[in-house]
Formats: C-alpha cells, sequence, structure tokens
C-alpha cells in the first residue's frame, strides 16, 4: 500500500482549534504544548471475492476496457497522482511529492515488489472514442496463505519464476484507479469486471483487495461489488478463534 508516503504533521494550533480538527482512522492525533501531533498510524481492512459469483461482464456508454499494455505505464503515474490526490496515504503531500509517489509505487507494482504482476488480468480503462485514458486495474499474486493473518499478503521469500501460470497463490486487487473527473459513471466496476473475467479464464477462484480504514468510498465500493470483509488481524474474533 506504500504506507511510507503518510506524512507526520507538527501543527501550531490552540487546543480548541485541535477539537475541531477532522479525524481520519488511520491517523493518532495527540496535543502537547500548544501543538497537534498527527502521526500515521494505518491500518487496512482485506477483502475476499469469489470469482464464481463475481459478474464478469459489464457495459458502459461512458468507458470501455482492454489488456494494460507496455506503452500505457508511462501514462499512469499522473493518472494515478490524480485519483489519489484527495485520499491517504497521499493526500497529505505536495504535488511534486504525490507525483513522485505514483511513480514509485506503480514502478513497485510493475517489478514484482507486490507479488508477481499478473499481466493478463491487469487493465485499462479508455474513454469511449479510444482517445483518453480513464482508469487502471493491477492485479499481482500474493502467497498462499491464510489472508486474514498478518503477513498473508507478504511473500516471506521470492515466489516460483512461474507461480502465476502455476497459480501458486492468491490474486489480489493492488491497485485500482479512475479519474476524479469520471467517477461515480461505472469505471471502476467495468475495470474489475474485466479483471475477474480474465482470472476466471486462468482458473483462479478468488479476488482478494486491501483498502486503508477510513477510506470510506473505497468501503462502500467493495461492498457494492460483492467483496467480503475478512477478519481484522488484531481483532478480539482473531484471538479467540
Amino acid at each position: 500500500m506504500c504506507d511510507e508516503w503518510m506524512v507526520r504533521l507538527d501543527l501550531p494550533i490552540t487546543v480548541e482549534q485541535f477539537q475541531r480538527l477532522p479525524r481520519h482512522a488511520a491517523y493518532r492525533y495527540d496535543y502537547f504544548e500548544g501543538r497537534a501531533w498527527i502521526n500515521p498510524k494505518p491500518r487496512y481492512y482485506h477483502a475476499m471475492l469469489d470469482l464464481a459469483t463475481a459478474p464478469a461482464e459489464g457495459d458502459s456508454p461512458h468507458a470501455r476496457t482492454r489488456p494494460l499494455q507496455a506503452d500505457d505505464w508511462d501514462r499512469l503515474p499522473e493518472l494515478f497522482a490524480s485519483a489519489f490526490r484527495g485520499l491517504q496515504p497521499f493526500g497529505g503531500l505536495a504535488d511534486a511529492e504525490r507525483a513522485e509517489a505514483a511513480r514509485q509505487c506503480l514502478k513497485q507494482t510493475r517489478e514484482g515488489g507486490d507479488g508477481p504482476w499478473i499481466e493478463r488480468a491487469s487493465h485499462v480503462a479508455l474513454s469511449a472514442d479510444g482517445e483518453t485514458m480513464l482508469g487502471a486495474a493491477l492485479i499481482t499474486l500474493t502467497p498462499p496463505a491464510d489472508p486474514t493473518s498478518w503477513d498473508g499478503f507478504r511473500w516471506t521469500k521470492p515466489p516460483p519464476a512461474d507461480a502465476v501460470a502455476r497459480r501458486i497463490g492468491r490474486p489480489h486487487l493492488t491497485w485500482i484507479f479512475v479519474t476524479p473527473a469520471r467517477t461515480g459513471e461505472g469505471v471502476g466496476t467495468l475495470l474489475l469486471h474485466a479483471a475477474t473475467r480474465s482470472l476466471r479464464e486462468m482458473g483462479f477462484t478468488e479476488l482478494a483487495s486491501t483498502f486503508l480504514v477510513g477510506n470510506d468510498s473505497s468501503t462502500l465500493w467493495h461492498w457494492r461489488n460483492g467483496f467480503r470483509l475478512l477478519t481484522y488481524p488484531g481483532s478480539r474474533r482473531s484471538f479467540e478463534g
């Protein structure tokens, strides 16, 4: 999730101003000697989609999808930075920092830092005339581990070179983003349908996803598209089970 880009804030404000600050679940808020200390405390929810019941077809008069191509990567950072401008962990960055974060996060995904990249299941969305890129969905492969555990989404040792072909692991919706000008038009869902269709054709049965606690729009989107929320690793239920 590239949470290293979450910034720490030190604000010289009054206690009354501190009490009126909006709160985000991914940060800790403290006040001491006339200063607000806002420190990253990221927590993530994991969700799972059963590909056997997930829609694999979608239609939109505003967009169409196609598989991600090599020359698309150069266009993705600007779109990524724009899509996440108002969302954590990138919302607190200046424009130049956000642009660099976009490049680094996408580079990490492309080079396997988030697990083997599943090229065939990654798609971009284009405007109906095919001229403008509207969004992208990037799918990677996580290890065949318990998805409710703390490290269930991180490879503890290098995966086999043919892990994708042999289906060793679980597909993960590592990034999905849409230009702000076209949100609410079903573009993200169209990308999800394209990804699930490809994954089913490859023989996979599940798609995992991860999102930051406090991102209400992402929570709602996952629920609307049939994802099942998994038990949080630090919850009491995990230890009582």
